[in-house]
């Protein structure tokens, strides 16, 4: 095996399961959570300030993890290809937002959007890949969420949806992607995934209507809809989406209340 397998096989172990690191073995008898999904030190009471003096506390970038797990995917930069859920949040008609506000009451407006995505994920045990202007892109790991990433991506997108005080569609896909810690140097790199299961979330996003959320993804049952929602209700789509020939089904779930109009 060569040394790119090698790494690629640890980054599959990394992503793939939780408690993969070696210091688990130690870390998951602590009983303190919320703890880092790699190593599983423990983040709570009584022991986290404890590990904590060990040099395993929170990393500043990424909170879900522990500053040697982070530290250590930092050095070794890379990924494997594992099954992801991927999520889009846009707002919906923001350059006439832009235009009718000031550029610090647009701000203003996009960063309570920020901060609302960014608690809602990481509720859920996901990663935010990127700010894109007037949206987010999210990643949902197996390691991180307990391998029930798609049910964690889904209660934070309808969160998002439910509480955001902007219109916007969501996009929520999942699939085979490369992922991991991607960029061309220190600088730059950070969590992230690529392949033809993002670029569908990406779609799937872009198409959702203000107040909508579209789901999609290997995980899915089409002959039943996700959970039943109380805000809402779930709908089959067949959608063509630039990029690709075949068109997408996806599930609708379009939110029922007057703040998204």
């Amino acid at each position: 095996m060569s040394q790119t397998d090698a790494d690629e096989e640890g980054w599959r172990g990394a992503l793939s399961e939780p408690g993969f690191a070696p210091q688990a073995r130690i870390f998951k008898w602590l009983p303190s959570n919320p703890r880092c999904p790699l190593c599983q030190a423990p983040y709570g009471l009584p022991f986290g300030p404890i590990v904590h003096l060990l040099g395993f506390g929170r990393s500043k970038r990424y909170p879900q993890l522990c500053n040697p797990c982070f530290r250590q995917m930092e050095r070794y930069r890379g990924g494997a290809e594992v099954e992801v859920t991927v999520l889009f949040a846009d707002v919906r008609g923001s350059t006439g937002m832009a235009e009718r506000s000031s550029a610090s009451e647009f701000n203003l407006l996009l960063s309570r959007f920020y901060a609302l995505v960014t608690q809602a994920v990481r509720d859920e045990g996901g990663i935010i890949d990127k700010f894109l202007g007037d949206g987010v892109m999210a990643l949902f790991i197996p390691s991180f969420t307990e391998k029930r990433h798609a049910q964690h991506g889904l209660n934070a997108a309808r969160r998002i949806l439910r509480d955001a005080e902007l219109p916007i569609g969501v996009g929520l896909n999942t699939g085979k992607a490369f992922t991991g810690f991607l960029g061309p140097s220190d600088e730059v790199a950070g969590f992230s995934a690529v392949g033809d299961a993002v670029n569908v979330a990406h779609r799937l996003g872009e198409a959702a209507g203000p107040g909508e959320l579209l789901v999609g993804g290997d995980e899915l049952s089409f002959a039943e809809p996700p959970a039943a929602d109380p805000g809402g209700t779930w709908d089959k789509r067949e959608l063509q989406v630039k990029g690709r020939d075949q068109a997408v089904r996806a599930w609708s779930l379009q939110l029922q209340r007057e703040a998204v109009a």
